[in-house]
């Protein structure tokens, strides 16, 4: 009776040093989640679709650490005005700075017109080394966090004069959602799609498109601290209002507009 108490009481020990283990060995450590989100286009294209081979991120600007990432194919028209998806998520030291990162595309890239046309994007020779781009307001790691890649279809897709043939130069941006900010609301009239932008004192822009399935939806993300015009454009008309100027953003901070009437 003795001997199996005595069993009993080193089985109850030895589960407790291993959960104290595994505890003690997440203290040390921050979980960051990449993610792949778009600003969608306004070419009339029904999807983007590009060939993901590998991605890697460069921590403390010196060493290359390649992601979890099966190559595969995304239509990056599938995640705009809000949506993402998680790539991979990587634990690292807790203080580790991660400050770039490469992605590294295949050769059998489409677009498919609303028509329904296929045509392949060319992607030029250089880009098989990868593409390399910052991670904008680069932080240190504490508790974890979350790395949005943003690739812009519409900017990166460039057509070749009357030729029928399209480039794919990657415009992508990367950044700390923690670090950044978000603007939404709904336009109305509800049913007449918007390319919406916003519009810094250095007249960068940031743009998305209404979802009229979506009650006239949008959402803009990875704003930092600045003031902004709000503005949209009419897919239609060309024509272009300014729905609401001076707007404060604070990083970290989202931004609910609710309602917005375009009509005076």
């Amino acid at each position: 009776m003795k001997r199996k108490i005595f069993l009993l009481c080193l089985l109850f020990i030895g589960l407790y040093a291993c959960s104290s283990s595994d505890s003690n060995s997440d203290k040390g450590n921050a979980t960051v989640g990449f993610y792949l989100t778009d600003a969608p286009s306004v070419e009339g294209y029904k999807s983007v679709n590009i060939n993901i081979k590998s991605v890697e991120c460069s921590v403390d600007g010196q060493n290359w650490i390649m992601l979890d990432v099966k190559p595969c194919y995304v239509d990056l028209l599938h995640f705009s005005n809000g949506k993402d998806s998680l790539l991979s998520n990587v634990k690292f030291n807790a203080g580790t700075k991660v400050q770039q990162i490469r992605l590294t595309l295949g050769e059998n890239n489409t677009i498919v017109f609303n028509n329904g046309n296929i045509v392949s994007l060319k992607t030029p020779s250089g880009q098989t080394s990868g593409l390399k781009f910052n991670v904008q307001s680069v932080a240190q790691l504490t508790s974890g966090y979350k790395i949005m890649i943003d690739f812009d279809a519409s900017r990166s897709i460039v057509k070749q004069g009357n030729s029928g043939s399209y480039l794919l130069k990657p415009v992508i941006r990367a950044y700390i959602t923690a670090n950044s900010s978000a603007i939404d609301g709904n336009i109305l009239p509800s049913n007449i799609a918007m390319r919406i932008f916003m519009v810094t004192a250095s007249n960068d822009t940031i743009s998305t498109v209404s979802d009229t399935l979506q009650n006239n939806y949008f959402k803009l993300h990875g704003l930092f601290s600045g003031t902004y015009d709000l503005k949209a454009e009419d897919l239609s008309t060309k024509n272009i209002t300014v729905i609401k100027s001076g707007i404060q953003i604070v990083g970290g901070t989202d931004v609910h507009l609710g309602n917005l009437s375009l009509e005076h």
